[in-house]
């Protein structure tokens, strides 16, 4: 089945549901990463967390969800781009093993220094504009918990989430309370709006790991919510999709210098630049170099590979 994301709303209850799977965008983001089994896993319910959180956007760009680590995992990130575009990527600290069965605390928050940063980069941002960004501690035991208390706080919205991840699918459901409105918010109490809130919790809470995992999200909709009757709002299709090019790389090479450049190619002949969301590799020569530095367009050479070889350069 290919990847789904569907968005309900129950609008007797004052909450919106979201469920995805992740199957061939899954495949595509971990193809190229050499990570253990728990971190896979870690950065597989990052993704499904990301496109959820992404799907509500309102504008062009991106959402960049990431966790900073101070144990065996260095970095887990998860960019998803207008259209449900994602692409992720993970980095480990040399030499220190991750068990087989490593919690999130063991991973990424062994002393308690890590962090959850969620930012939004506007397509139509100024060169001189930072994007927004949120930085919280990682205070949860397991990613879902951490993104619950991060949107609860930064939405002020009440939420709930469930995440799921193995070598084969990642998936996901999210829910939260919406403030009363229209006619909907005549005679309503936050008693009431809360009670609506319980209410769908109660069938969303019955949700297993597997079922996130094998089911697809609009038939599991269907079993976990039938009796409450809620509006299908959307049906998306998430998608891997890598923005690396030899135009960025070439910006970035010209970022970290021409002596730096030149070096590495005296060295070692060629400059090789591997993406590390992708695996494809540019390979950069002398004569590629000079036109960097001297302004002249590098032009697509037979030497660039689309590969998913481990690693990154």
């Amino acid at each position: 089945m290919a990847d789904s994301l569907v968005k309900l709303l129950f609008p007797n209850q004052n909450c919106h549901v979201q469920s995805i799977r992740l199957t061939d965008s899954w495949q595509q983001m971990k193809a190229s990463l050499e990570a253990p089994a728990p971190v896979l896993r870690m950065l597989g319910e990052l993704a499904a967390a990301a496109a959820l959180m992404a799907s509500g956007l309102k504008f062009e760009g991106a959402l960049v969800l990431q966790i900073v680590g101070d144990g065996p995992v260095k970095l887990a990130l998860v960019e998803v781009r207008s259209g449900l575009k994602i692409r992720a990527t993970v980095q480990m600290r040399a030499g220190m093993e991750v068990a087989p069965n490593a919690t999130f605390k063991d991973m990424v928050n062994a002393n308690g220094q890590g962090r959850c940063a969620a930012i939004l980069d506007l397509a139509d941002r100024r060169p001189n504009e930072d994007p927004y960004q949120g930085v919280v501690p990682l205070t949860g035991n397991t990613v879902a918990e951490t993104l619950e208390g991060f949107m609860t706080m930064s939405e002020q919205l009440p939420t709930r989430m469930w995440l799921s991840a193995d070598e084969n699918a990642a998936g996901g459901l999210i829910m939260q309370r919406l403030p009363a409105h229209g006619k909907a918010a005549e005679g309503t109490t936050e008693d009431t709006v809360e009670e609506g809130f319980r209410e769908v919790q109660t069938f969303a809470q019955t949700v297993t790991p597997s079922e996130l995992l094998e089911i697809e999200p609009m038939e599991l909709c269907r079993r976990l919510f039938w009796e409450l009757n809620p509006n299908v709002l959307d049906e998306l299709t998430p998608t891997f999709s890598c923005r690396c090019s030899r135009e960025n790389i070439t910006q970035m090479i010209r970022s970290f210098g021409e002596k730096e450049a030149r070096e590495i190619i005296a060295e070692q002949g060629t400059l090789k630049v591997r993406c590390e969301f992708c695996g494809s590799l540019y390979l950069f020569d002398a004569k590629d170099i000079d036109a960097i530095f001297s302004g002249h367009p590098v032009k697509q050479t037979a030497a660039d590979i689309s590969t998913t070889s481990k690693g990154s350069a």
